[in-house]
C-alpha cells in the first residue's frame, strides 16, 4: 500500500460530483477532489515530476513504485493561460510530498467565477480508497493506492 497526500487545503469532493464529465465519469483515473480554500499546491507523494502543464493548471508526479497521480487545479482551467498561477517546480525535478509545486489566486480565481474544484487522479490505473472527508490540510492522507504484490 501507498499513500497520496492532499495537494491542497480544503473540502474533499466525491470524484462523481466534479463538474466535468472526464473527471467525474473517472475517464482519466480513479481519485478524489479537492475544492481548495488556500492557494499552496504541493507534490502528494515522493517522486518525480513527471509533467507539468503549460501554464501549471495540472502536474503529474510519478513515484518510485510507478504510481501517476495527475493534480487537476480547477475545471476549465487550461483556457488561462497561466494566469492566477506561479509555478514553484519544474518538469523532471524530484520532489518530496509536501514540496510547492504551484501557487493558485484562490480568490482571483473565484472571482472570476473559475470553479476550484480540483481532481487529484491516479492515472496509471492503480486502486485507490479515499481516506479523508469533509474538510483536509495538505499533506495529509487523501487516497491509499493498492499496489501489485511484489
Amino acid at each position: 500500500m501507498a499513500t497520496v497526500r492532499s495537494p491542497l487545503s480544503g473540502e474533499v469532493v466525491p470524484l462523481e460530483e466534479v463538474p466535468d464529465e472526464v473527471f467525474a465519469k473517472g475517464i482519466l483515473g480513479a481519485g478524489i477532489a479537492v475544492r481548495p480554500s488556500a492557494g499552496d499546491v504541493l507534490a502528494p507523494a515522493d517522486g518525480r515530476i513527471a509533467k507539468l502543464f503549460p501554464g501549471g493548471h495540472a502536474f503529474v508526479v510519478e513515484t518510485a513504485d510507478g504510481v501517476q497521480v495527475l493534480v487537476h487545479l480547477g475545471i476549465d482551467t487550461v483556457r488561462l493561460r497561466g494566469r492566477g498561477f506561479t509555478v514553484r517546480a519544474a518538469e523532471g525535478q524530484r520532489v518530496r510530498a509536501g514540496h510547492p509545486i504551484v501557487r493558485v489566486d484562490v480568490a482571483m480565481l473565484a472571482g472570476e467565477g473559475i470553479e476550484l474544484v480540483s481532481p487529484v487522479l491516479l492515472i496509471s490505473g492503480h486502486a485507490v480508497t479515499p481516506l479523508a472527508a469533509g474538510r483536509v490540510r495538505a499533506g495529509e492522507p487523501l487516497l491509499e493506492v493498492r499496489l501489485p504484490d511484489a
